[in-house]
């Protein structure tokens, strides 16, 4: 175990890895490369060097403009910094001062950056990049895989014990209800009920936390979508300026075939096997796609974000997935109490 001084090396390496968040969700939904061209400012071009780039500090001593043209920067990048950093912070607490699995720590603190990362995307485009949901989906298979003697508050419960076979039922569980969800609701009302994203997502959150942490995660991103979606309505309310009655008219939800199809694809996981395919094989699945379904398994990014009315249902997922991480211990308290109540267990 480390002391508890060594706090502040998990909040560097947040707040570094936080910087390279930023690059992703700058780049990943506009296709770009993430190693190149190297970081610069959007506005003049200037190529960023370390006085620029140093996370947290360099926004602050800057007053968040850029040091060459004074250009604005968005106060996100300052904030995914902070937010990666308490994360980190929290997992070098719990799993190298008060435990002592690097693999854990490390794991589950690029797990969270990952949600973290789709999430902010999420937020602005509407859309979750494939790489990030399945680079969360590995994430979550190797901790299962390299730390399954690691105890957690869940192991009351068999399949919330961490193992590699439970993380790859956890997987299951997680798309399963998010299919059932969406093939409900495409035939009940007629309408996308869920997108595609989200269903990768649940895969994702139900390898790494295992199936009865995962619902109790979902459960949260319900409740937070609840809270989310009335902050929306009320905005929307207050900000009016917007006219989406020629989107809502035109909108067509997606077909029942094209939705099943691809659940069979995100239940086999083939979608992530697509990601390291070559680009001509690529091409040629989408073209296939495109000519059966209207559809293909690569997201394309519009000038705009969409404006449909839809609130992304992602950020909550992400949300809870993570807040059921840092209070595994007495959420895992309640629901094994409240399963006790019902059963007249002990």
């Amino acid at each position: 175990m480390l002391p508890p001084w060594s706090v502040v090396f998990g909040i560097a390496f947040g707040a570094a890895i936080g910087s390279f968040l930023n690059v992703l969700i700058y780049r990943l939904p506009a296709g770009l490369s993430i190693v190149h061209p190297p970081s610069h400012c959007p506005n003049c071009k200037t190529r960023l060097t370390a006085l620029d780039l140093f996370p947290i500090l360099s926004y602050l001593v800057q007053q968040g403009r850029c040091r060459h043209c004074r250009a604005s920067i968005p106060v996100r990048y300052l904030l995914v910094e902070i937010v990666n950093a308490a994360i980190w912070a929290w997992f070098w607490h719990l799993h190298l001062v008060q435990g002592e699995s690097w693999v854990a720590f490390l794991g589950l603190s690029a797990f969270c950056s990952c949600l973290l990362a789709l999430s902010m995307i999420d937020l602005r485009w509407f859309i979750i990049p494939d790489e990030l949901n399945a680079a969360a989906l590995i994430i979550g298979l190797l901790v299962a895989g390299f730390a399954s003697r690691l105890a957690t508050p869940w192991d009351w419960a068999e399949p919330g014990r961490l193992s590699l076979s439970n993380a790859l039922i956890g997987a299951t569980v997680g798309a399963g209800i998010f299919v059932f969800i969406s093939l409900l609701g495409r035939i009940a009302f007629r309408k996308d009920a869920m997108g595609h994203g989200d269903i990768k997502l649940a895969r994702a959150i139900g390898a790494c936390l295992m199936a009865p942490a995962a619902v109790v995660s979902f459960g949260l991103a319900v409740m937070l979508g609840l809270v989310f979606g009335v902050v929306g309505m009320i905005y929307a309310r207050l900000h009016p300026a917007i006219d989406t009655s020629e989107e809502l008219e035109s909108y067509v939800p997606e077909s029942i075939a094209s939705l099943f199809f691809f659940s069979i694809l995100y239940l086999l996981w083939l979608d992530v096997l697509y990601l390291f395919l070559p680009g001509a094989i690529k091409r040629r699945i989408d073209e296939w796609l495109e000519r059966t379904f209207g559809s293909t398994q690569s997201e394309e990014l519009d000038d705009e974000p969409p404006q449909v009315g839809a609130i992304p249902f992602g950020p909550s997922m992400a949300l809870g997935a993570i807040l059921t991480l840092i209070f595994a211990n007495p959420l895992a308290s309640l629901v094994r109490a409240y399963l006790d109540n019902i059963t007249g267990g002990p």
